[in-house]
């Protein structure tokens, strides 16, 4: 019970692994308007889509009532902790990555954009 409904979660969390583990360009510094970088729109619909998975499937699942009763909760610490380590990762593992803690705070603002947009339209997908 608990992977069918957690399924799409996990797989995204291995597609993120994928994408943040690539080697990337170098983009120029542009210190004024550094958030409107493409990448960090990339990582705030990265971990939005995780935490929105992650609060879905949580919520749905059966097998573990603590994590049920608290998939909100569950669901955006874990992203933001899976983004935390996705950087820790791009700075000490991958090849031709670097970590950022913009980044990582772009992760956290998209698992929270996630919880946004789950409230939002969560009654809307129940099925």
């Amino acid at each position: 019970m608990f992977w069918r409904h957690n399924r799409a979660a996990f797989a995204w969390a291995v597609l993120i692994l994928i994408l943040c583990g690539l080697p990337g360009s170098n983009f120029p510094k542009l210190s004024f308007l550094e958030w409107l970088r493409p990448d960090k729109i990339v990582h705030l619909i990265l971990f939005g889509v995780q935490s929105f998975l992650f609060i879905k499937g949580f919520s749905r699942q059966n097998s573990f009532l603590a994590l049920k009763q608290n998939a909100i909760r569950w669901g955006v610490v874990l992203s933001i902790t899976y983004g935390a380590l996705v950087e820790v990762l791009q700075t000490t593992i991958f090849i031709g990555r670097s970590g950022d803690v913009r980044d990582a705070l772009a992760n956290a603002i998209g698992a929270l954009l996630g919880l946004y947009f789950y409230r939002k339209f969560s009654k809307k997908l129940a099925v």
